[in-house]
C-alpha cells in the first residue's frame, strides 16, 4: 500500500473527457494503478496493477503544469481510484481550485471534496454500488456486456433517481454499438427514465 500523501499513479496527461455529461470539456486526469477487478472489457488493463508511488505535492505541480487555466476539469480514474486513500490528494487539489471529478464503480466510500461523482458499477461486482456512494452520484456509466439488462438498468435507476444512466459500447465488440442501442431502445419501452446512449470521444478523435 503507498505511504500516506502518496498515491500510485499510472499516468497523468490532458485530454477531453471522452464520456457522460461532462463529454468535451478539456481536462487533466489523473489515472491511479491498481483495481481488484480485473473486468474483461477493461480498456485500461495497463492500470489493474503496477504504478509508480508519487506524493501528493508531485502529483499536484504536474497537474499544474497541464491545467491551463482556472477552475480546470481535474478526473481522478483508473484503475479504481478508491482503492485507495484518496483524502490528501482530493484536498490539495481542491484547495487549488480545480474542478475535481472521480471516476469509481461504486464499490468503495470515501469522504471527498470532489465537485463531481461518475459512478460506473461492474458485472464482476453484480453491480453493487455503495450505499453512501448511490446518492452522491452525478452520472452513472454501463459499458454494454451480456451482463447488463433492463433489470440491472431498472435496479440501478431504483438506487440512484436522480442521475443519467449512460450505456456505454463495448469497444472490443464488433457489436457494441448496436447492442447498446438495443438495449436503450429496450429501456425506453419499458419506461425506464433517464436514460442515454454514450460514446468514447477521445476514441473518435484518437485522443488518449
Amino acid at each position: 500500500m503507498p505511504e500516506p500523501d502518496t498515491v500510485k499513479i499510472a499516468d497523468i496527461f490532458s485530454s477531453a473527457q471522452g464520456e457522460g455529461v461532462r463529454m468535451g470539456n478539456p481536462a487533466v486526469f489523473v489515472r491511479l494503478a491498481g483495481c481488484s477487478l480485473a473486468c474483461d472489457f477493461c480498456d485500461t488493463p495497463e492500470a489493474l496493477s503496477g504504478g509508480v508511488e508519487m506524493d501528493v505535492a508531485n502529483v499536484l505541480a504536474q497537474v499544474s503544469r497541464l491545467a491551463l487555466f482556472a477552475g480546470f476539469q481535474v478526473v481522478i480514474t483508473g484503475g479504481e481510484p478508491l482503492e485507495q486513500d484518496l483524502v490528501p490528494l482530493t484536498v490539495a487539489l481542491a484547495r487549488a481550485g480545480y474542478f475535481l471529478s472521480v471516476e469509481t464503480n461504486g464499490l468503495h466510500f470515501q469522504d471527498l471534496a470532489v465537485n463531481w461523482w461518475t459512478v460506473s458499477p461492474k458485472p464482476a461486482a453484480a453491480f453493487r454500488v455503495h450505499p453512501r456512494i448511490r446518492p452522491l452520484a452525478d452520472e452513472v456509466k454501463l459499458v454494454v456486456t451480456p451482463e447488463v439488462s433492463v433489470q440491472v438498468v431498472r435496479r440501478l435507476r431504483k438506487h440512484m433517481p436522480r442521475p443519467s444512466i449512460f450505456l456505454q459500447p463495448d469497444a472490443r465488440n464488433d457489436m457494441g454499438y448496436t447492442n447498446a442501442r438495443n438495449l436503450f431502445e429496450h429501456c425506453i419501452r419499458e419506461g425506464i427514465a433517464g436514460v442515454r446512449l454514450g460514446l468514447q470521444l477521445h476514441r473518435v478523435y484518437g485522443m488518449p
